[in-house]
C-alpha cells in the first residue's frame, strides 16, 4: 500500500488497526513527497486575525459610529509624527535669481512657470513618513488667472483714471465682484489639485453656492452697519451730534466685529475650505468652537497693541534725543530735514511691526487651523511659537532692508522651516491612505470643470 496517496495524507481516515507502523524522519530531513507532520498531527483550530477596518467610500462610511469612536480613541495614543523641511537656502537662491532674471525679461509672463518651479522645490523638500510631497500644476493655467486679474484691474484703471468713464469702471467693479467668489473657488481648487503625497492627488469638492452664499452673508454682516450709520446722518442732518452719536457706534461695532465678527467669519471660511477637501477619498474636518477662534484673534490684537506701544515708546526716544541740548546731529543743523527722517523711521517702524504680527499671527492661527483638523481619525497638530515666529519674521524683515532683497530665499526657507517642522500628524497607518484612495474619482462633469481651473494667487 502507498502511503503517500493523497487518500492516505489524513491519519484520521485510516482505521487504528490498520495504521501503518513507520519511522517518520526528523522534521529537520524534509522528504520529497511526503507531508508535512505538523500538518497532520496539529487539528485544533487558530484563532483568526483580526479583520482590517474597512475603506472609507467617498461622501459615504460603511462603518457604524462605534466603530469609527474606537478607532479615533486608538488613535489619539499614537505618536505625533513630525514634519521634515530638507530645501537648502543656497539651492532656493540659484532657482530663485533665475526666476527672477527670467520674469523681468519676458515682463513678467514668466511669473508663472516660476511659480511652479519654486513651490515643486519647497514641496520635493517637505517630507513626512519618508515620503516627500510633489507639485505638479500647469503653469498656463496659474498665467490664466493673472491675466484674467490683471486684465480686470487694467480696465478698471484705464477706464476710471484715464478716460474718466466712470460708468464702465464701475460695471468693470462690478463683474470682478461677481465672479469673485468663482474665481476663490477655482484657485483653491487647483491649488489642491497640484498637490500629491504618496502619488495621492489633494481633491476639493466645494460647491460653488456655498460660496456665493459665504461672501454675500459675510459683505452684508461686515459693510450693513457702515451703510445704516452712514444712512443716519443724511438722514438727520450732518449735525455735530449725529456725526457724534454715529462715531462712537461706529467705534463699539469695530469692537465687536474685531472681536467676535471677524474670528467667526474666519472660522467659517476654514470650515468651507477645509470640510470640503480630500485626501484620495479620505476626507478633512475642521471642528473648533466659536469660543476659541475669539481666544486666539483677542491674544493677536493684545499682541499687536503692546508692540505698537513699546516701539511708540522708542521711536520717541530716539526723536527727543536728535533734538536734545549738546547733541550735534545733523538734524539740528538742517532742521527741515527733520520731518522726513521722522516720515521715514516712522515708516521703518511701521513696516517691521507689522513683519512682527504677521509671524505671530500666523504661529497663533496656524496651530489653531492644525489642531482642529483632521483627515478620517488621523490628527494633526501645530506646536508653533508664534513669538518666535514673529521675531523670525521681524529680522527677516531687517535683514531684506539691509541685503536690498537678495536674501530672500535665506528669509523664505527660515520661516517656512520653523512653521513646517513644528506640524505633527499622528497616524497609525499610512499605507491605509494608499490601499484605499484612488485617483479615479473624476466624472466627466469633473474633468470639464478642470478646464477652468485658475490660480489667482489665494
Amino acid at each position: 500500500m502507498d502511503f503517500t496517496d493523497p487518500e492516505y495524507k489524513n491519519n484520521s481516515k485510516i482505521p487504528k488497526n490498520k495504521q501503518p507502523n513507520i519511522d517518520l524522519p526528523p522534521p529537520s530531513i524534509p522528504i520529497k513527497g511526503e507531508v508535512d507532520e505538523e500538518k497532520i498531527v496539529d487539528t485544533e483550530p487558530k484563532p483568526s486575525e483580526p479583520k482590517k477596518p474597512e475603506s472609507f467610500k467617498l461622501y459615504k462610511k460603511e462603518s457604524s459610529a462605534n466603530d469609527s469612536l474606537d478607532r479615533l480613541e486608538e488613535n489619539q495614543n499614537n505618536e505625533y509624527e513630525t514634519f521634515e523641511f530638507r530645501a537648502d537656502p543656497k539651492e532656493y537662491f540659484k532657482i530663485w535669481i533665475v526666476n527672477v532674471a527670467l520674469t523681468i525679461l519676458t515682463l513678467g509672463i514668466y511669473s508663472a512657470w516660476a511659480k511652479v518651479r519654486t513651490n515643486r522645490y519647497l514641496y520635493a523638500s517637505t517630507y513626512l513618513h519618508g515620503s516627500n510631497f510633489e507639485y505638479n500644476a500647469d503653469p498656463k493655467r496659474i498665467l490664466i488667472g493673472r491675466l484674467i486679474v490683471v486684465g480686470l484691474y487694467g480696465g478698471f484703471y484705464i477706464t476710471s483714471n484715464i478716460l474718466g468713464l466712470k460708468t464702465l469702471s464701475l460695471i468693470l467693479m462690478g463683474i470682478f465682484l461677481i465672479i469673485l467668489p468663482w474665481l476663490i473657488r477655482q484657485a483653491i481648487r487647483f491649488r489642491l489639485k497640484s498637490a500629491s503625497y504618496r502619488n495621492i492627488r489633494f481633491r476639493y469638492f466645494g460647491e460653488l453656492k456655498s460660496f456665493y452664499k459665504f461672501f454675500i452673508l459675510s459683505a452684508i454682516i461686515l459693510a450693513g452697519p457702515y451703510f445704516v450709520l452712514l444712512g443716519v446722518v443724511i438722514f438727520f442732518g450732518n449735525y455735530n451730534s449725529v456725526i457724534m452719536v454715529s462715531g462712537i457706534l461706529m467705534a463699539i461695532y469695530m469692537v465687536i466685529a474685531s472681536f467676535v465678527i471677524y474670528p467667526i467669519i474666519y472660522k467659517k471660511y476654514q470650515e468651507l475650505i477645509i470640510n470640503n477637501s480630500f485626501f484620495g477619498i479620505d476626507k478633512f474636518e475642521f471642528n473648533a468652537s466659536n469660543k476659541s477662534i475669539m481666544w486666539i484673534f483677542f491674544k493677536v490684537i493684545l499682541w499687536f497693541i503692546v508692540a505698537s506701544v513699546l516701539i511708540g515708546i522708542g521711536v520717541s526716544i530716539i526723536n527727543v534725543g536728535m533734538l536734545t541740548p549738546g547733541n550735534n546731529s545733523i538734524l539740528k543743523e538742517y532742521p527741515y530735514l527733520m520731518p522726513y527722517f521722522i516720515l521715514g523711521l516712522t515708516t521703518i517702524v511701521y513696516i517691521l511691526i507689522l513683519g512682527f504680527m504677521k509671524g505671530v499671527s500666523d504661529g497663533y492661527i496656524s496651530n489653531f487651523v492644525r489642531n482642529h483638523t483632521t483627515l478620517e481619525e488621523a490628527k494633526l497638530k501645530g506646536t508653533i511659537k508664534p513669538a518666535k515666529l514673529g521675531w523670525i519674521s521681524f529680522t527677516n524683515i531687517l535683514l531684506l532692508l539691509l541685503s536690498l532683497g537678495l536674501l530672500y530665499p535665506w528669509t523664505k526657507i527660515r520661516y517656512l522651516k520653523h512653521k513646517i517642522e513644528n506640524t505633527h500628524f499622528a497616524c497609525d497607518n499610512y499605507d491605509k491612505f494608499v490601499a484605499d484612495a484612488t485617483d479615479d474619482i473624476s466624472t466627466y462633469g469633473e474633468e470639464a470643470m478642470d478646464f477652468f481651473d485658475i490660480d489667482i494667487g489665494v
